[in-house]
């Protein structure tokens, strides 16, 4: 049969009015926003009002506080040349022959010397006792990279295969296990296996296999990709610098909510690449603590850029704020167009608009540091 609507609007008054709200705010969210010259940093707060039979509603915005930033150009940066020195790229090489070395088993009467690796038995003990953190049946060493202490693969460089010894170390007080630190432990090592690294020849032919045309064109690479690297590294040691300089005793307000966002985010991230759930309440309390901390420096730092970006009526146009979407849904895995809606409908774009103006900002600090270069 037919249901009333006066039993309708009595059992789903609640329903109709949540949603009659909803869709006020969607549809005039944007305009009430721009209308204002607002940028939130986090959805707005909206308080329902009726009135004469009227309704609308407030908003509670939290948005970049005002800071008074001075002094911020022409700061003096003094900063390692980028310059690329030969043992530097001679460095490099060698890395690639290791990364590209042939492992191979040594026959006969062969002794271990570094740059081996030893396929090794061991187990420690205190006093007689094994000690569980101390053994294993198979642990590939590579003598010579300081991996154990130097006690240990010392005594290994001359063992043959299949030769045991035994070995006894006074570990140091500050010893990370603190199972063995500070204590005498005596190693019964076997040595299982020994192979070899062959590595192979700086020659094209080798150039070649990297997909390169020549040893020299490999070289030319080594030298582009060091230099990148140190101009990427003074880029931000000039920034970090000039931060630090222009930053000291500013007063950077930081409004809650967002602080609690961004907390939330971090602990979030955590909770997925760590075992978050494991921790006890005075260590998640800590952690808290820590990440709050960060997070709140970071949040300083960007609202003095933002200023500094409003100084300078720093821009942002309509394309560098659809390619900052394009790379938040590709780090996110969803399509463009989902992201784009998302930002818009929650009045959001604002926060696109800083992330581009974040990075112009820093760019500007670092061109307009003087910038003196030492050998």
């Amino acid at each position: 049969g037919r249901v009333p609507k006066e039993m309708i609007t009595f059992y789903y008054r609640d329903v109709i009015e949540e949603e009659v709200k909803r869709r006020i705010m969607e549809e005039t969210l944007l305009d009430a926003l721009r209308e204002a010259s607002l940028e939130p940093l986090v959805k707005p707060i909206a308080e329902y009002i009726e009135k004469d039979g009227l309704a609308g509603y407030v908003l509670e915005c939290e948005v970049v506080p005002l800071v008074d930033v001075r002094e911020y150009k022409g700061v003096e940066v003094e900063v390692k040349s980028p310059e690329v020195k030969q043992e530097e790229i001679d460095r490099r090489l060698e890395e690639l022959r290791n990364m590209h070395a042939v492992i191979r088993e040594k026959e006969g009467e062969a002794v271990a010397e570094p740059g081996d690796i030893a396929i090794l038995k061991y187990q420690g003990f205190i006093e007689g006792r094994p000690v569980n953190e101390a053994g294993t049946d198979f642990y590939p060493l590579e003598l010579g990279k300081g991996i154990f202490m130097p006690e240990f693969e010392n005594a290994i460089v001359g063992m043959k295969k299949g030769e045991e010894k035994e070995v006894e170390i006074l570990f140091p007080e500050d010893y990370p296990d603190k199972g063995i630190a500070g204590k005498k432990v005596l190693f019964k090592v076997l040595l299982r296996e020994l192979k070899e690294k062959v590595l192979p020849e700086l020659s094209d032919e080798f150039a070649k296999d990297l997909s390169f045309d020549s040893l020299e064109a490999l070289r030319e690479e080594v030298v582009k990709s060091i230099r990148k690297e140190k101009e990427a590294f003074m880029r931000e040691y000039v920034f970090r610098t000039v931060m630090d300089k222009i930053g000291d005793g500013i007063e950077v307000p930081i409004p809650s909510r967002y602080l609690e966002s961004r907390v939330e985010d971090v602990l979030e991230d955590l909770k997925e690449r760590m075992r978050e759930d494991n921790l006890v309440e005075e260590e998640r309390k800590k952690l808290r603590e820590e990440v709050e901390k960060r997070v709140k420096e970071e949040i300083r730092e960007e609202f003095i850029l933002l200023n500094i970006a409003k100084k300078e009526e720093i821009a942002v146009s309509e394309e560098e704020k659809k390619e900052e979407i394009k790379r938040i849904s590709e780090n996110m895995k969803r399509p463009y167009v989902d992201m784009k809606e998302f930002f818009e409908k929650n009045g959001l774009m604002g926060y696109i608009r800083n992330r581009v103006l974040l990075k112009k900002a820093r760019d500007f600090l670092i061109s307009n540091a003087q910038i003196k270069e030492i050998t």
